[in-house]
């Protein structure tokens, strides 16, 4: 591999130079490549000649687009990349929406052979100017993960954007919305009311202290079979989930197989509820046997029950003033989404003085990173003020 310079001159007469880099690539195929300086040339000589050497080098004419890059990407994801199963519907409309709204219109078109850590790093600060910062965040992840399967299937050599990020922005982070044990306390009394009114509710009391007590996903609960509620034991294993189309399969990741124990309260409102339950293997099935869409739990038993047992608060108009409906009466709606219980099993965990490696098994968190970023808040050191108090003590004691 060589560099060397060319002069040439214009039929104006104006003269010109270049630096060529003269390289055989791993077919035996003698290549040319041209730059404006020496100093851009002898750096990606260097990088090349290792490439070549590791028969990773991607010559820019056979290199593909962003774009068409993108298309296996999602086409990986869709059948399931490295140990993640199939991904939910969800997941594919968001990889989409990123790819088709912010990745394309500025990227699309790009050879990923010419990506580079700049333009990756323009990319994402256009992203920043447009965008929410965890908006921005996900999307930037999406253009790794595009770079990360062209990387694994011998399209570029590297990932032009594996060391490009956006922080957390940790000082304007919000925390997450955590239930208030009176409110919980609120919702449980009201639902034992409510379950000897009707078998509905009687399922949807079963299905709202499930989360409650267990802090698994939605869809995990959608998707609990009987087999893997243990009644006599008083455990629940996460097995298996249903996604957003009723799609029961795999949990999450292999971090979201996991066994919870359950109180005595749980086993007894489940033993009751499986005398009634629908014959078929869920847990919480619809008439028909399918998985409840996260909707009508939402619609049916969550939304109502904070409602009717004033875990909601008052509407305002754009001033601060109080909405009201037609008949004067002040319009409500619930304090809490669905997830919301999640966190408050985290919170109680916590409370009971878990340690963050056991809220995050219990979870089913990816990485204790996740649960740092999401609970770090509600840990709280009781004897941390002492002891920085006696700290200052001994420290200005050496003083004295």
């Amino acid at each position: 591999m060589s560099v060397r310079k060319r002069k040439w001159a214009t039929r104006s007469g104006q003269e010109r130079e270049a630096w060529i880099v003269d390289y055989t690539d791993g077919d035996g195929i003698r290549r040319l490549k041209t730059f404006d300086k020496k100093k851009d040339a002898d750096k990606w000589s260097a990088a090349t000649t290792v490439e070549v050497g590791q028969g990773i080098h991607v010559v820019d004419s056979n290199s593909v687009t962003v774009k068409e890059a993108a298309e296996e990407w999602i086409a990986a994801v869709s059948r399931g990349r490295g140990d993640r199963g199939p991904a939910e519907a969800s997941t594919l409309r968001q990889c989409n929406y990123h790819v088709d709204k912010y990745i394309n219109p500025r990227l699309g078109r790009v050879k990923l052979s010419q990506l580079t850590k700049p333009r990756v790093m323009s990319f994402r600060d256009d992203l920043l100017a447009a965008l929410s910062r965890s908006l921005a965040k996900k999307v930037l992840a999406s253009l790794k993960g595009i770079l990360s399967e062209a990387q694994d299937r011998g399209r570029v050599a590297i990932n032009a954007a594996s060391r490009v990020k956006i922080g957390d922005g940790a000082r304007h982070r919000e925390e997450v919305a955590v239930p208030a044990i009176a409110d919980i306390k609120a919702i449980l009394a009201k639902l034992d009311e409510l379950a000897k009114e009707s078998k509905a509710w009687r399922r949807r009391q079963a299905l709202l202290a499930t989360a409650i007590h267990t802090g698994i996903r939605a869809s995990e609960v959608r998707g609990l079979p009987w087999e893997a509620v243990d009644l006599k034991q008083g455990n629940i294993q996460v097995i298996q989930r249903a996604d957003e189309n009723g799609v029961v399969g795999k949990p999450k990741s292999k971090s979201s197989y996991r066994e919870i124990n359950i109180p005595a309260d749980l086993v007894k409102l489940l033993r009751a509820w499986k005398v009634e339950c629908p014959k078929g293997p869920l847990v919480f099935p619809t008439q028909r046997g399918n998985p409840e869409s996260l909707g009508n739990i939402y619609n049916r038993a969550w939304k109502p029950i904070q409602l009717g047992s004033g875990v909601a608060d008052q509407k305002l108009d754009e001033k601060g003033h109080p909405l009201r409906d037609d008949a004067g009466r002040p319009i409500m709606y619930p304090r809490y989404n669905f997830h919301a219980l999640r966190h408050f099993h985290a919170s109680l965990l916590i409370h009971d003085g878990a340690n963050p490696k056991d809220i995050q098994v219990e979870l089913g968190h990816s990485s204790i990173q996740v649960t740092f970023d999401l609970y770090g808040h509600l840990f709280k050191d009781e004897g941390a003020d002492r002891r920085r108090t006696e700290r200052s003590e001994r420290l200005a004691g050496l003083l004295s």
